[in-house]
């Protein structure tokens, strides 16, 4: 037999079977050459892929301190501890954790405007998850206003307003008659009226009916009173608010990047709130992550991944967002005992955002029927200083 592609020897000019053979194999070689062309234009038929996960609530908390169970808890590890399945998810900061049960999700989304921002996309654009129909619950501590709450509370927030966008100088080098060193983009002065008609820099309302509906829910719950928040808050004399025991209530948040504390600072965010929410709005707690959460969320909504009426947010004091009157502590030495010695109300803040929130991801979740494609609450968005 000759080779493929060899002549045969001078004087040969082998028999018709030969032929045929050689014939045969050419076909097949070509045919092979065919396919293995094809395939390289066409790639192979992929799996077909699984279809998303339907979520009905995300969780969404920022601040942890170690682990995701087992010492000392940020705001994770509660809800972490109930939720012990792990679903991988390298875009973020930490793993998610799951309920199958519940068809919930936990997100950490780590601490910070632009670092909640990105984690909450990165979830909102997941191809493994179906969110068109979840709702988003914040439950996380902040700073509390004295003149509003005590440390433990839990504040069912409505409009959060950003206090980082604007204009700023150090107050030392401001005008004479000035109150604060920073006043609203395209004004020359602080709480310049009118207000910008472009208010989506700074605020960003909640769903008010959705808001009141979990107020509702949760108002009677009995929160932690133990003897540190009683001694703590005993000190806050001219604060009657401050002095009450921990309680669930509604409010307004001030969010940012800076951690700050004063009575000077206190006053310009109350003022501050109201400038861009309106006569009826009260700063309540002071916290950072929630523009970016609910900017993405806005986003997201762009290409129906997600609902911006479905986002509850829910802040517990921790601390308070300035020095009592008996401490004898400036400003300063304050925020600087809290951030060394940890904050006076941590874990009751904690207890509080796990015990409050539970009650309403149990209520949305344990009654999906009712409230898959209904959200709660009789009206929907508007802010009462507008859009």
């Amino acid at each position: 037999m000759t080779g493929v592609g060899e002549r045969p020897p001078a004087g040969e000019q082998g028999g018709p079977m030969e032929k045929v053979s050689q014939r045969n194999i050419v076909r097949r070689q070509l045919l092979a050459a065919a396919a293995l062309s094809f395939a390289w234009i066409a790639p192979a038929q992929a799996a077909e892929p699984a279809a998303p996960l339907p979520i009905r609530m995300v969780i969404v908390t920022a601040f942890e301190i170690g682990a995701d169970t087992g010492d000392k808890a940020g705001e994770f590890q509660a809800w972490a501890t109930v939720m012990p399945d792990k679903i991988a998810f390298p875009m973020g900061f930490r793993d998610l954790r799951y309920d199958a049960k519940k068809q919930a999700l936990l997100l950490s989304t780590g601490v910070g405007t632009n670092r909640a921002a990105a984690s909450t996309m990165a979830l909102g654009l997941d191809p493994r998850f179906d969110l068109s129909k979840a709702y988003w619950m914040i439950a996380a501590i902040a700073g509390v206003n004295p003149n509003e709450a005590s440390l433990g509370s839990a504040a069912w927030i409505g409009d959060v307003i950003d206090s980082d966008y604007g204009y700023a100088v150090d107050v030392r080098e401001a005008p004479k008659g000035w109150t604060a060193g920073q006043w609203p983009r395209d004004r020359t002065q602080p709480y310049e009226m009118p207000r910008s008609p472009e208010t989506s820099y700074n605020l960003f309302p909640v769903n008010k009916g959705l808001r009141d509906w979990a107020y509702t829910l949760t108002a009677n719950v009995k929160l932690a009173d133990t003897p540190d928040l009683q001694k703590m808050r005993a000190t806050y004399t001219g604060f009657p608010k401050a002095m009450e025991p921990p309680k669930v209530i509604k409010g307004d948040e001030i969010t940012g990047q800076t951690f700050w504390h004063g009575a000077l600072l206190n006053a310009h965010f109350e003022k501050w709130t109201k400038y861009w929410a309106g006569d009826n709005a009260r700063f309540a707690m002071t916290a950072m992550e929630d523009s970016g959460v609910i900017q993405s969320i806005k986003m997201l909504a762009k290409s129906g991944k997600a609902d911006p009426q479905r986002v509850l947010v829910l802040r517990t004091g921790s601390n308070y967002s300035m020095p009592s009157p008996a401490s004898g502590l400036g400003a300063a030495e304050s925020l600087n005992a809290e951030n060394s010695g940890g904050y006076s109300g941590l874990q009751p803040s904690l207890d509080a955002a796990f015990i409050v929130g539970g009650k309403v991801v149990d209520e949305i979740t344990g009654h999906w029927d009712r409230y898959r494609d209904t959200t709660p609450g009789a009206t929907a968005g508007a802010s009462a200083a507008g859009p």
